[in-house]
């Protein structure tokens, strides 16, 4: 089948097969033209890959993972291990995200800020009509690496 059809039998995008594709999850056989061709199996696959995207890990681990696949009840020692470094990582991204939501309550209890209260950063007094600029984000990046 072409990318196309593995697209809408999948509900993947074509850019996402691509990339599959480029990270070595995916081999598809190409045509004479270049063309990429895929099997039937391959449908099964991408369902796989998107299993481990979802559960969030990254493509160069699910690149790891994918040949245990094959035959998981004979791989299933690795795969759990995979899995429950997973939930050890999250569990340990859970437990910092919630103390650094407790220090955010401390530091609105300390400081009078009600939990609904937005907060922004103006020059000059109520009435100014200039544009309130906006405190800066932490930006942290939570997925599984």
């Amino acid at each position: 089948m072409r990318i196309g059809e593995l697209s809408a039998k999948t509900g993947v995008s074509v850019r996402s097969l691509r990339y599959y594709e480029q990270q070595g999850l995916l081999e598809p056989q190409r045509t004479s033209s270049g063309h990429r061709f895929f099997a039937v199996e391959d449908e099964r696959l991408v369902h796989q890959i998107r299993d481990f995207f979802e559960a969030g890990f990254c493509s160069s681990v699910i690149h790891t993972l994918l040949p245990a696949l094959v035959n998981p009840e004979r791989n299933r020692v690795l795969l759990q291990a995979a899995v429950a470094a997973a939930q050890a990582r999250l569990i340990s991204e859970m437990e910092s995200v919630e103390a650094e939501l407790r220090q955010l309550k401390r530091l609105g209890d300390r400081y009078g800020f009600a939990p609904d209260m937005h907060v922004t950063l103006q020059s000059g007094g109520h009435d100014s009509s200039t544009a309130a600029q906006t405190i800066a984000f932490d930006h942290r990046d939570r997925r599984l690496r």
